[in-house]
């Protein structure tokens, strides 16, 4: 998403700061709480020194790619990972320490995530950080090799899938070898030619596209085309003539929300008829669709989470921490703070089961130890860390948007995992 997906056009000045949650007012986790309140109240820390923990504190970081355009994406992921680390600092922390992170924002360029990760990892001494940037390539070395924890929001660098310290909620899209998903849910729609489309000088983009064009032929269907985009307004016309030109009869794209609905509309105002128009979970965002109404009529979008129409208790209590610890994003969360919400809850897991003197050794093997998780139901289906990012199940919901173009509704059926190929 995951993917990214999220945040392809980046800029603005490097962002240090320190984001402090609520203040933890009793001890948690039984008797390691215990411990670490009497170490508060002067008695013998019982845990040795380490990056990133002291008595009554958890230092994290946060490193993004952010964006200058409204609803940036990395803002949202943001907003996410507050509200996840706000209500467990209203619980307590974690074993009685309070959770907070330090920022740095890569603007996109692998030189500066280089920086961004040195920082966070040696000036701030993090204990594990969240990432959601398109140029993690930058850092991915350096982290490794200072085995630092790392839960990464979006995964556009297959590179960085191979790393011993890298984890995500879901299976990279540009991870090979590859699944017949995408091209399986084209081809149940009635498809038989794809055109593929990401955005004009951006890799991940590409990356992602060729994913897709891969699961498009794992499928049993042609690829009718290759096209780009650019990341603000284009030809509409010319852009529909190009997908009927190419005698593509459904179409899947990598591009940020904006851009998929110009797709969309530019392709259905010039009377292309396609069986299926895809987008990515960027797509999935009902902000787009009071600006594009029913333009945007029919398209999908699929999605690494469970869609938010389908109201589960664990969105409500998502949308209820939104409210108290992000409200700035809380009048219409969208996928990618949930997104936000997951990331930060995955790294939770690993810090609490790590115990009650955490290090970065331990918060890796926590990680690990996750064999079953779904964020309690925000996952379409639950996953296995044990064996790394790459043997993630790549399994998905869709959503359509209605005829009026006022919502999205969820595509009936079980979520779709598509088959594994043999690699080569």
């Amino acid at each position: 998403m995951r993917r990214s997906l999220r945040s392809f056009v980046a800029a603005g000045a490097a962002v240090a700061s320190i984001v402090v949650g609520v203040t933890a007012c009793s001890g948690g986790g039984g008797n390691g709480g215990d411990i670490l309140s009497q170490a508060r109240h002067g008695g013998a820390d019982p845990c040795a020194p380490t990056a990133g923990v002291d008595r009554g504190k958890i230092s994290l970081g946060l490193l993004y790619s952010g964006s200058p355009y409204d609803g940036d994406p990395s803002a949202l992921f943001r907003a996410g990972v507050d509200a996840r680390l706000g209500e467990q600092n209203a619980k307590g922390g974690i074993y009685g320490r309070r959770l907070s992170y330090s920022i740095e924002d890569d603007e996109a360029a692998p030189e500066l995530n280089a920086v961004g990760g040195r920082a966070l990892a040696q000036r701030d001494k993090a204990l594990g950080l969240l990432q959601f940037s398109v140029a993690a390539s930058g850092s991915a070395h350096l982290l490794e090799s200072a085995g630092v924890p790392v839960v990464d929001g979006q995964i556009t660098d297959p590179s960085v899938v191979l790393r011993s310290n890298v984890f995500s909620y879901s299976r990279p899209t540009v991870e090979e070898p590859t699944s017949s998903g995408w091209g399986e849910f084209l081809a149940n729609r009635g498809a038989h030619r794809a055109v593929t489309v990401s955005l004009e000088l951006s890799s991940a983009t590409r990356s992602m596209a060729d994913a897709a064009r891969r699961s498009v032929l794992a499928a049993g269907l042609k690829v009718a085309d290759n096209l780009q985009v650019p990341s603000g307004p284009f030809d509409a016309d010319r852009f529909a003539d190009e997908v009927r030109d190419s005698g593509a009869d459904s179409l899947i794209a990598f591009v940020p929300a904006p851009n998929f609905y110009q797709i969309v509309a530019a392709v259905q105002d010039a009377g292309v008829d396609l069986k299926a128009i895809l987008g990515n979970p960027t797509s999935y965002d009902r902000s787009q669709l009071a600006r594009f109404g029913d333009s945007a009529a029919g398209a999908y979008a699929f999605l690494d989470y469970t869609p938010f129409e389908v109201s589960t208790p664990a969105h409500r209590r998502f949308l209820a921490a939104m409210a108290a610890y992000a409200p700035q994003a809380a009048a219409l969360p969208d996928g990618t703070a949930l997104i936000g919400w997951i990331s930060a809850d995955l790294l939770l897991r690993g810090i609490t089961a790590a115990g009650a003197c955490p290090t970065r050794a331990g918060v890796l093997a926590g990680l690990r130890s996750q064999t079953r998780f779904d964020a309690d139901g925000l996952l379409p289906a639950p996953i296995n860390l044990s064996k790394g990012v790459a043997n993630i199940a790549p399994c998905y919901d869709y959503v359509q948007v209605t005829q009026d173009g006022k919502k999205f509704v969820p595509v009936p059926g079980k979520p779709r995992c598509g088959r594994i190929l043999r690699a080569g």
